[in-house]
């Protein structure tokens, strides 16, 4: 059978070959198959040659088996491509003199920025979550939780959570590329601000088509090269040959074809360093300006992601928890293990720290050792003082914490720092009195549900204010002592979901 295909490899010292046939086959060969007396092979030299069972032999060019056939030469420029040596505007249009933006920073940013601030917009319930557990803190082990609780008991994932935790997938989704583009500000003018250019892609895909352009007649032109040098000496040998105007006829229109390839070439060339110069100009002019909006704008949005993704985490950990305490292979499963405390995040971490020595252990181990401080910390109850009298204040905050060390209390007359207090620490209970030093109570509340995103128990000094923003769970009197105040801080944590 008789097929084509090109020398992918030869060595002039062995004289073996490799070809790779039409069918991407690839053959060894060796100088005695050659059957070609004109043209010696050399690698990219397209080739015709007989395969048969695994055999090879008869191999020549394509240019002395086209001879042969009696087609002149003038066919080898064909199967070179002749048509695509036309003028360079022909086929990648006038050089321009700048590439345009079709979309502006602005814009571009804003239409990134709208998809992220949809997402939050969706998802703004969660701001009412009465808890937060950070996610960028938690995130790792919290799913390392998840799978471990679905093995012990499928049950575990109710249709709630697993809704819930592909919400959070979504949402950590999300938040990964925000990061990655506030991270590398290149990354993000390139997928924000360029991806959205089409005079500058199409610019930029045309350069990419003249370089593979310039790669093949490159080849081409070696491989033309090759023969014309062969067809020269032929020439020499055969002068005084009847062939010899035939074969000279055969060599000009070679030659004709490869200074064309050349002209071809030099033209792709320069025209690619110009493309290329308005590539590089465009992506220069905008860069400064567009960090410095990118960076404005991300500030925005930072806060409210992370916010969400605290809720989902406080709200997949409870979810999962809850499911875990009324799970007979999970409470089967802990009891052997031998934990026996109250069954949480925090229970399951100390039980696998325990194993460990924190002074030998590696980088990601010495993070759960700093979980675990952080989930010990979170698990404190926050109780909040607000009241007129600094004796008062230091009476009360004394009071309640003789009452369970473990309590972590704050107690303060002045309004804005107790403010600041309480959207750093999610406030469990708060005692205010009912007339404050600057502020009205109903104004106080209006700044606190607007800064603090979880809700407290309310313990009132004084008059109940019949507060619409917020349940007053006690009202008792101003005069009443600080070991009335700390028994009632004390019912209601008892009555406070953790």
């Amino acid at each position: 059978m008789n097929t084509t295909g090109k020398i992918l490899l030869f060595n002039d010292n062995d004289g073996l070959g490799t070809i790779i046939s039409i069918t991407k086959e690839k053959i060894k060969f060796t100088i005695d198959d050659w059957n070609d007396f004109d043209v010696m092979p050399s690698m990219g030299l397209e080739v015709s040659f007989d395969y048969q069972d695994f055999k090879v032999s008869s191999i020549m060019s394509l240019i002395t088996k086209n001879r042969t056939d009696g087609t002149s030469s003038e066919h080898f420029a064909e199967l070179e491509d002749i048509t695509a040596l036309e003028d360079v505007e022909n086929d990648f249009g006038e050089k321009k003199k700048a590439v345009k933006a079709t979309l502006n920073i602005p814009k571009s940013i804003s239409n990134y920025f709208d998809i992220i601030n949809e997402n939050i917009k969706q998802r703004v319930s969660y701001k009412k979550v009465p808890g937060r557990l950070d996610y960028l803190i938690v995130r790792r082990f919290l799913w390392t939780t998840f799978n471990n609780l679905n093995e012990i008991d499928l049950e575990i994932l109710t249709p709630d959570i697993k809704a819930l935790s592909n919400d959070l997938k979504s949402m950590t989704s999300i938040y990964d590329d925000f990061i990655n583009k506030t991270k590398f500000p290149v990354l993000a003018y390139e997928e924000v601000f360029l991806a959205c250019q089409i005079e500058y892609l199409n610019v930029k895909d045309d350069t990419q088509k003249m370089i593979d352009r310039l790669n093949q007649l490159r080849v081409s032109e070696e491989q033309l090269g090759k023969v014309l040098a062969q067809k020269k000496e032929e020439l020499k040998k055969k002068m005084k040959s009847p062939e010899f105007p035939e074969l000279k006829r055969e060599y000009k229109v070679l030659n004709g074809t490869y200074v064309d390839m050349i002209h071809m070439m030099g033209e792709l060339d320069e025209r690619y360093k110009h493309d290329i110069e308005l590539v590089n100009n465009f992506e220069k002019k905008f860069k400064s300006e567009f960090y410095k909006l990118f960076e404005d704008e991300a500030k925005k949005y930072k806060n409210s992601i992370v916010e969400i993704l605290s809720a989902q985490a406080f709200l997949l950990d409870s979810k999962l928890w809850h499911q875990a305490e009324i799970s007979k292979a999970v409470k089967g499963h802990f009891y052997k293990a031998g934990i026996k405390d109250d069954l949480n995040t925090k229970t399951y971490l100390k039980y696998y720290l325990d194993t460990l020595d924190s002074n030998k252990t590696g980088e990601e181990t010495q993070k759960l050792f700093e979980l675990f401080d952080y989930l010990t910390e979170i698990h404190k109850e926050f109780i909040m003082v607000l009241v007129n009298s600094a004796q008062d204040a230091m009476e009360y905050e004394s009071d309640i914490k003789k009452m369970d060390r473990t309590y972590n209390v704050k107690a303060f007359i002045d309004e804005k720092l107790a403010l600041q207090w309480a959207i750093q620490n999610n406030i469990k209970v708060l005692v205010i009195e009912d007339k404050l030093t600057k502020l009205q109570l109903p104004t106080f509340f209006k700044h606190y549900k607007k800064l603090v995103s979880t809700s407290p128990k309310i313990i009132l000094l004084g008059r109940d204010s019949k507060s619409s923003i917020y349940t007053i769970n006690k009202v008792l009197s101003k005069g009443v002592s600080p070991r009335v105040i700390s028994t009632n801080v004390q019912k209601l944590l008892s009555q406070t979901t953790p």
